[in-house]
C-alpha cells in the first residue's frame, strides 16, 4: 500500500478547534483564560465521561500561523488543569 506524505495545506488566519479534555470544569476554565488571556476564543462545554470524571470542551481561536497553533497546542498540552489535547 503506498502511502500519501502530502502535507496537509492550511490558509492562515483561520479559526482553529482544539478538543480540551480535564477533571476539573472551573480549573480547565481558568488555564484556558490563562493561556489565550490576548486572544479572543469560544469555550463550549462538550461532554462527560459516564461516570463524570472527565469534561470535554471545544475550543475555538482564531489562528494566525502554523507556529502559532503550534504554540497553543503546547502550552494547552502542558497545562496541569488539561490531561489531553486533540
Amino acid at each position: 500500500m503506498k502511502q500519501n506524505n502530502k502535507k496537509l495545506v492550511i490558509n492562515y488566519p483561520c479559526v482553529w478547534l482544539y478538543k480540551i479534555i480535564g477533571m476539573e470544569k472551573k480549573a480547565v476554565q481558568s488555564a484556558i483564560a490563562e493561556i489565550f488571556s490576548d486572544s479572543e476564543h469560544t469555550l463550549t462545554f462538550s461532554n462527560s465521561s459516564s461516570k463524570g470524571k472527565y469534561i470535554s470542551f471545544d475550543l475555538e481561536v482564531t489562528v494566525c500561523s502554523e507556529e502559532s497553533r503550534n504554540f497553543f497546542f503546547s502550552a494547552l498540552k502542558q497545562h496541569t488543569a488539561i490531561k489531553m489535547v486533540l
